[in-house]
């Protein structure tokens, strides 16, 4: 039913001259300010244009069906080859979506993942923090279907964490690149060569760009 949807919203697609960053908005769980449109490459060999945008917290890929904000569902999920927003590029992976950061031999992606928290949280009796997000996420009823509702921004007493992700895969395998062992692991022949490459280059693994030269660099 989604794929068809999916086909059926193509006479709904604004193209937006969106600047594309990690995160546009800090305030706001999705990869990107709007949905904007993307192009869909089916493994079947499919094109479908729709508007999409990345959940950051409940890790989904969704779509904005004539307004509506719709999940991809898992049979279309796995039709799915790549998804295509100007030159990125997002493919679905352990049943979430990483986007590729490199066009390299041993490539590296990132899962985005953050975690809404409240930045007045009360303390309980137990010593936990309440860190509900209430009523961000809604469920709307309307014609007999249930969808689900995102507000883009997050409420004025929220803050995102991030708990992003990083993913080397090498020869068809995602292996976790969560700090440098790991990723000396993978290119072990290496090693030496890539401390030395961290510590003259000042390589600092929580930003993108530096993680995106170091395996650049690790690849030649």
């Amino acid at each position: 039913m989604l794929k068809q949807c999916l086909k059926g919203i193509i006479a709904f697609i604004f193209f937006y001259n969106t600047a594309f960053a990690q995160m546009e908005s800090p305030r706001s769980p999705f990869v990107f300010s709007k949905f904007i449109s993307g192009t869909v490459l089916q493994k079947d060999g499919g094109v479908v244009k729709a508007l999409l945008d990345y959940n950051t917290i409940t890790q989904e890929m969704m779509f904005d069906n004539n307004g509506k904000k719709l999940v991809l569902d898992k049979e279309t999920i796995g039709n799915i080859d790549t998804l295509y927003f100007d030159s990125r590029k997002f493919i679905p992976a352990r049943a979430v979506f990483f986007e590729r950061l490199t066009n390299t031999p041993v490539t590296l992606y990132i899962q985005y993942k953050n975690k809404a928290v409240n930045s007045k949280a009360t303390i309980g009796a137990g010593g936990g923090s309440n860190n509900s997000i209430g009523g961000f996420i809604g469920v709307k009823q309307t014609k007999g279907t249930t969808y689900v509702d995102y507000d883009m921004t997050l409420p004025e007493n929220y803050e995102l964490k991030s708990e992003n992700v990083f993913w080397l895969q090498k020869k068809g395998v995602f292996y976790e690149a969560s700090n440098l062992k790991k990723v000396e692991k993978l290119f072990s022949e290496k090693s030496s060569q890539i401390e030395s490459f961290v510590k003259e280059n000042n390589i600092d693994l929580n930003k993108i760009e530096d993680f995106k030269k170091l395996i650049v660099f690790c690849n030649q």
